[in-house]
């Protein structure tokens, strides 16, 4: 694919950490790509302080950039399938809005790039339609929670909540692989699996399962024309158990990564990683004295470069 045709369709899931969803729009910004960004219901409700002032950030943000959308808040859960089901809507919402871009990136508000945004156009551009996907075999199963993606789960207003109960394993597709629900997806792939008969199959056993939205994707890669198609290298860098909070510790090992996107980042755990890695991109770093509730109206984003592998 030729590399001035890239263009990116993010899904960005912020529920805490204004400032930190700031960062991450201030680096990423470029107003040939589209920005959907989900505030989760409980952020807009404010009940607790880490999550008070995030819809109103992405408001702002979004005032006056036409290609930058707010989805409608919904009340998701960790391990439930309210988030998964929310990733395959935005797909959906995402291919209904603009018939133009070419990969979708499912990215966390506390990721960050650790590559400039035209290396990532290029190594996208020279991928050839590949899928990036973390895609790791069940046999690599935690020793201490073995077996998760085999239990029961119910979904209340508030929270997943995991049963004893193990499930019998589909017979009607292939479930061999898990992994991060962080990817990024050609458009081709997003328009083949809105309508192929194996995701209803899929979707119907996940939504009863624990963390489906580190299932679907592998899911869907497994049973589908993209199996033999899975980038060699991942999307993100993310550190675990935690995931790990990054420092600034961890820039020689972020600056070496063939990664695109780390994950994640706490402005008020350690605030000089990312203004390192901002030099790094190239990128504008947010100015300590930046209120989240207005950061977003004060942030002066930067244009794009115009040339031919920006």
């Amino acid at each position: 694919m030729d590399r001035g045709g890239i263009r990116l369709a993010y899904l960005i899931l912020a529920h805490r950490l204004p400032r930190q969803l700031l960062w991450l729009l201030e680096a990423i910004y470029d107003p040939r790509d589209i920005f959907l960004i989900h505030v989760d219901l409980k952020s807009l409700l404010g009940l607790k302080a880490h999550r008070q002032g995030v819809w109103q950030a992405a408001r702002r943000f979004a005032e006056g950039r036409p290609n930058v959308r707010l989805m409608r808040p919904r009340l998701t859960n960790w391990g439930g399938w309210s988030l998964t089901r929310l990733q395959l809507d935005a797909i959906s919402e995402l291919l209904d809005a603009d018939p133009d871009w070419s990969h979708f990136i499912n990215i966390s508000g506390q990721c960050y790039p650790i590559r400039p945004l035209s290396e990532i156009r290029a190594a996208l551009a020279d991928a050839g339609g590949q899928v990036f996907v973390e895609m790791e075999p069940f046999s690599l199963d935690s020793p201490e929670e073995p077996g998760w993606h085999e239990r029961w789960m119910i979904e209340l207003p508030h929270r997943a909540i995991k049963l004893p109960w193990k499930r019998r394993s589909p017979t009607s597709f292939r479930l061999a692989h898990k992994g991060s629900q962080w990817c990024i997806l050609p458009r081709a792939f997003c328009e083949w699996q809105r309508h192929a008969p194996v995701r209803r199959r899929i979707t119907r056993f996940l939504r009863h399962g624990m963390i489906s939205d580190e299932l679907i994707f592998q899911a869907l890669v497994d049973n589908g024309p993209y199996r033999e198609r899975v980038a060699p290298h991942p999307a993100w860098e993310v550190v675990f158990p935690g995931p790990k909070v990054m420092t600034e510790a961890d820039l020689p090992m972020l600056r070496a990564s063939p990664a695109f996107f780390a994950r994640k980042f706490d402005e008020s755990a350690d605030r000089a990683v990312l203004v390192a890695l901002s030099q790094h991109i190239g990128a504008r770093a947010l100015p300590p004295s930046a209120v989240a509730a207005a950061g977003a109206a004060e942030i002066s984003v930067r244009e794009p470069e115009r040339q031919g592998t920006a």
